[in-house]
């Protein structure tokens, strides 16, 4: 295929220093046109040989109208199919005719204005079937972590004559589509850095936006939630009811959109690296001028150290548990566990690596495990109005008998996963053992406590019997921690042993007040009401592996 001639000299970006989603949110400020040749490296070309060599994409204004590049399943047949337009026997029978028809040497007519010409497909349906195809395939190239991209201002003619019937995508929908596939996590906090873990605010450029990203019932939800502001995505979560993963996918599409930034940041400070293209179609103006990543690295883990230095001193300062978490005394449960959702998930040693802050690790261990017993401390009710009450009186605060380690805490977490793992799977006595491997690194650990009571109720042989010794244990954990989801779920199971349900609906309500997503509560109470509306019919198993 022909291209017009470029306008200028390309340019190449590393994909490595500006992913795919900004990349094409800055086309599409500027409605380039020209086209963008992607070339990956061989190990990470999505379904392709290692020659698959670069793979083009055409704009007009911004926009995607067509990819000279070939993927199996995103064949226009097969788009056709997909799309409800025709049947897979219309399609075969289509394809075969036109192999049939073809003259050796002569050019092949296309398979779209065949299927027009017969009379099997309208040009808007065609057109139609084009647009998703070219967002098909440019989805695929979201996968991308490394690699080039040439840019080249011009002209469409090329790809207006190639792609039959070009019709622009929709950018916005389609970067949101890419992040939603191949962005996870992981990949999203290893770009946004500290901003994923701070407050974050919409930008007012998103209201005049909102409808083109095509949003789902879901995401819809998360862009409302955001809306008020000065929200975690923790918090975002909480109020949108949706996985905290799929919040950051928003999250970032946003941000790389230019439509989200950090609540902290003064209006007009942007929140990440901006990108200038060409103000018009044909401008010698370079196509990217891209701030260095280094600088903004370096930013990163400044202000990072920066946060711990602070922690540290206060530390050695004697500081008590709500200054720690940054809170006043007047703070209430849910405001300290989401005080405590941020700061264990930015100061996690076991996030820095990704981050690029490996060599803080370290320091970090000794910062979280403060942390972590700041909030120990403040989700127990008598500790916390103890430390209230002599802080009203100007006592000093009296700190315990030293606990476990940060090293201690961080591996006993890893090990009580490893015994939720093994009580979902109905494998109690190995539970029992990962349990308690976790209690002697963590002795003081309620939730361990739980655990353990309720493993060695499932071992006992002779259930009835042990059952009022299972239930004392779990009132002595909520005696010292109201709110341990695990004591109130399992106090619930006990209750349904015994047949009492009304005392179970009680257990399984109060999980739903300490965590309105619970999956496993909702399920025993809706079994519960449903058994009460056929109260003549078989009783059923009413609880099974945990998620």
């Amino acid at each position: 295929m022909e291209t017009a001639p470029p306008s200028a000299d390309p340019q190449v970006v590393d994909l490595a220093r500006m992913s795919l989603p900004r990349l094409m949110f800055a086309l599409l400020h500027r409605r380039f046109t020209g086209t963008i040749s992607l070339t990956p490296p061989a190990a990470d070309v999505p379904g392709r040989s290692a020659d698959a060599g670069a793979r083009r994409v055409w704009f007009q204004g911004g926009m995607p109208i067509f990819t000279d590049f070939s993927s199996p399943h995103d064949s226009i047949g097969q788009v056709l199919v997909d799309l409800g337009l025709i049947e897979p026997a219309e399609r075969d029978r289509a394809m075969a005719e036109l192999a049939r028809l073809a003259q050796p040497g002569a050019p092949r007519e296309r398979f779209g204005h065949y299927l027009v010409r017969r009379r099997l497909l309208t040009g808007g349906q065609l057109r139609k079937a084009l647009r998703v195809q070219c967002a098909r395939k440019v989805v695929h190239l979201f996968a991308l972590r490394t690699g080039t991209v040439q840019i080249v201002a011009g002209d469409a003619a090329a790809a207006e004559t190639d792609a039959s019937q070009p019709t622009q995508v929709n950018s916005l929908e389609l970067i949101h589509a890419g992040v939603v596939a191949h962005f996870d996590p992981r990949r999203i906090a290893a770009e946004m850095g500290l901003l994923l873990d701070g407050p974050l605010r919409l930008r007012s450029s998103f209201d005049r936006y909102r409808n083109q990203f095509h949003f789902s019932k879901g995401d819809e939800a998360i862009a409302d939630a955001l809306r008020p502001g000065n929200l975690y995505v923790t918090d975002v979560a909480r109020l949108s009811g949706q996985p905290e993963a799929r919040v950051a996918a928003v999250v970032y599409t946003l941000w790389a959109c230019q439509m989200l930034k950090s609540a902290n940041a003064p209006p007009e400070q942007a929140t990440g690296p901006n990108a200038t293209l060409p103000e018009a179609t044909g401008s010698s103006i370079p196509v990217l001028k891209n701030s260095k990543p280094a600088g903004r690295e370096s930013l990163r883990a400044a202000e990072f150290a920066g946060e711990l230095e602070r922690l540290e001193a206060a530390i050695a300062g004697g500081a008590n548990a709500f200054d720690l978490l940054g809170l006043a005394t007047t703070a209430d449960r849910a405001q300290i566990r989401a005080a405590w959702h941020v700061l264990s998930r930015r100061f996690h040693p076991d996030s820095l690596p990704h981050q690029g802050l490996a060599h803080l690790r370290e320091r970090s261990q000794a910062v979280f495990a403060a942390l972590s017993e700041a909030y120990q401390r403040l989700s127990d009710d008598a500790q916390r109005e103890q430390i209230v009450a002599l802080l009203r009186g100007g006592q000093p605060l009296t700190r315990g008998p030293a606990g476990p380690s940060a090293q201690q805490v961080l591996e006993s977490e890893v090990v009580v996963r490893e015994g939720d793992k093994l009580l979902r799977a109905g494998n109690f006595d190995r539970a029992l053992e990962r349990y308690r491997a976790a209690a002697a690194l963590n002795p003081e650990e309620l939730e361990i406590r739980a655990a353990l009571a309720w493993c060695e109720y499932q071992l006992a042989a002779d259930k009835a019997a042990l059952r009022d010794t299972t239930r004392a244990a779990l009132f002595e954990v909520l005696a010292r921690q109201p709110r341990c989801v695990r004591a109130h779920y399992d106090l619930g199971l006990l209750s349904l042993g015994s047949g009492d349900d009304e005392q179970a609906l009680l257990h399984f309500n109060q999980v739903l007040e300490l965590e309105p997503d619970s999956i496993d509560a909702k399920r025993q109470i809706h079994a519960i009401q449903l058994r009460r509306s056929t109260p003549e019919g078989p009783r059923r198993k009413l609880f099974g592996p945990r998620r």
